[in-house]
């Protein structure tokens, strides 16, 4: 995996309570302790309906190297306590070839795809409206990032689809610190719509979730980490 690519994945990569209430978080992300990109995460929730906004960009010296910026929405509501997507949009500007997808969602299923500029089909396309049991991206970020109560924290698992590529977001089980910390190790895993290429590079990242304390009886992501061929690469709240 190349430095453009490694960092390309991990910008990408990487409910409130029924009243309504605001989210909004800031990332830096950093390999080897020097600083390569931030992330800006925020969502509303009025009653069970949820919208959130991403924003990421390369900075500092991989940005002097690097030009990427990746934006994207989500609506959505919360059913059982899990979010289920309504729908998402995401732009990519990498180098200045920008690309934008936008999906609309079915329950939890794809039901129509449109992509600016238009896509020229490939051998290992998968059919969007034959996924089921799905979310983008965005709003399974926006679930693991946001306040939860300790109980919640972990131990969860996502079904992702962002118009192309099925993927899998896996938390496992808690360790709760003496000072209230909870960490788990999760995993991304690619499933389909991938390459043969792109599914031999790094089928599989693993993922150190740290949650601390936000002051009240909840908890909240502070910390990312993922090795990398690199180092670790690590996404820290600012």
């Amino acid at each position: 995996m190349t430095v453009r690519s490694a960092f390309a994945a991990i910008l990408i990569a990487i409910a409130l309570p029924a009243a309504s209430q605001d989210y909004d978080a800031n990332f830096t992300l950093s390999l080897r302790g020097i600083t390569g990109g931030e992330i800006g995460l925020a969502g509303r929730q009025q009653g069970p309906a949820y919208s959130v906004a991403a924003e990421a960009k390369a900075t500092g010296l991989v940005g002097s190297l690097l030009k990427y910026g990746y934006e994207a929405r989500a609506n959505g509501r919360y059913v059982s306590g899990r979010p289920v997507s309504q729908s998402y949009s995401e732009l990519e500007d990498d180098d200045g070839e920008r690309t934008q997808a936008e999906v609309a969602f079915r329950g939890t299923r794809p039901a129509t795809v449109t992509f600016t500029p238009p896509r020229d089909p490939q051998d290992h396309d998968i059919e969007p409206t034959e996924q089921t049991g799905v979310i983008d991206p965005l709003s399974a970020l926006y679930d693991v990032m946001r306040p939860t109560e300790p109980g919640r924290a972990c131990n969860r698992r996502y079904e992702l689809f962002d118009g192309r590529h099925v993927s899998r977001l896996t938390l496992g089980q808690p360790e709760t610190g003496s000072d209230g910390t909870i960490r788990c190790v999760g995993e991304y895993r690619r499933i389909a719509g991938y390459s043969p290429e792109r599914l031999a590079e790094r089928p599989v990242v693993r993922l150190d979730i740290l949650y601390a304390p936000t002051g009240s009886s909840a908890v909240a992501v502070t910390e990312v980490r993922s090795p990398t061929r690199f180092g670790d690469a690590v996404l820290r709240r600012r």
